[in-house]
């Protein structure tokens, strides 16, 4: 698990500067969707959270990674990963491929960048290409997760 959030921060940084927003997912092109906000950084996660428990899905945890990294004495600005499911959606993907299993649960990031804050998402519905012989199943329930997940990200805009 330590290992997949190191990689998942590497891409974070390495693919960060270079993803564009994606509004309207017809296919699944687009690794990344980003959401960068003039908010104030607790209340991006809180809003973050409400919007992802009001879409049916679960959080499983909330990683306050920088917290950790100041733990062992270096300065990062705060960043948390949140993770979340909808079992029903994880079982309509897993049923096609228990190999999807490794891109699981939903993540979004969460970090402070000067006056803003960045959300960042990996969205499903990429996850894809990585595999062969997708369902039918698998491809309708990878871009209705990723339609939710830029819909919950872009949710904080408004707030609770």
């Amino acid at each position: 698990m330590k290992k997949f959030i190191v990689l998942f921060l590497f891409a974070i940084i390495y693919y960060g500067g270079s993803v564009n927003n994606v509004f309207a997912l017809s296919k699944n092109d687009k690794a990344f969707y980003t959401l960068k906000i003039k908010k104030k950084f607790k209340n991006v996660v809180f809003d973050l959270k409400q919007s992802i428990i009001n879409d049916n899905y679960a959080i499983v945890s909330v990683n306050p990674i920088s917290q950790g990294i100041q733990g062992i004495g270096k300065k990062i600005s705060k960043l948390d990963v949140i993770e979340f499911c909808n079992l029903s959606y994880a079982y309509d993907i897993l049923n096609g491929n228990k190999n999807y299993a490794a891109f699981m649960p939903c993540r979004v990031a969460v970090y402070k960048q000067g006056k803003y804050v960045v959300i960042i998402g990996f969205l499903p519905s990429f996850a894809l290409k990585f595999f062969k012989n997708n369902t039918n199943m698998m491809k309708k329930t990878a871009l209705k997760v990723s339609r939710q997940m830029v819909s919950i990200i872009n949710s904080v805009k408004d707030g609770f």
